[in-house]
């Protein structure tokens, strides 16, 4: 009976061993259906053996395995794995969009227009006869409200009413 023992505390421990592996090997969840198998079987042998082990075997993977998967995770983005899933093939950070390219409203502070959907305090704007998505400083502001530009921060264009 106390191979049942040594049997039931090797694949608790391998289960514990194969969820962490998982986050390193891709395996389309192969490695955790493997585990899960292990884990099972492993708390069976040790409810054979006696049923304070397979009480222990029990409470043992309801503690471990979340804290192997608390730390694949936070392990995960420092691997080659994590970074080619996070960044694609090359593994190396891409700027998507530039914060520091204001575009075409770096020309818009001081300009006036009107609005044309409600801004409550975001809505739609025409300045020039260019529609832009503006937010307004004051809260609500009707539609046909003269507005005027008073900032440009990025992409964010901020209005005021026209006194």
């Amino acid at each position: 009976m106390e191979s049942l023992l040594v049997w039931g505390l090797a694949l608790v421990a391998a289960s514990i061993v194969l969820i962490f592996i998982e986050f390193f090997v891709p395996s389309a969840g192969l490695i955790s259906v493997v585990a899960a198998c292990c884990g099972i079987g492993g708390v069976i042998c040790l409810f054979i053996h006696d049923w304070r082990w397979g009480v222990g075997g029990m409470l043992a993977l309801a503690v471990l395995v979340p804290m192997a998967i608390v730390f694949g995770l936070q392990v995960l983005p420092a691997t080659p794995l994590g970074k080619r899933l996070m960044y694609g093939e090359d593994g190396a950070p891409r700027t998507v969009l530039d914060p520091n390219d204001v575009g075409p409203y770096v020309g818009l502070l001081g300009r006036e227009g009107e609005v044309l959907s409600d801004l409550r305090p975001v809505g739609v704007v025409r300045i020039d006869d260019e529609r832009l998505d503006a937010l307004s400083e004051i809260g609500l502001v009707r539609a046909g409200t003269r507005i005027k530009v008073t900032s440009v921060e990025g992409r964010q264009v901020k209005v005021r009413p026209v006194a």
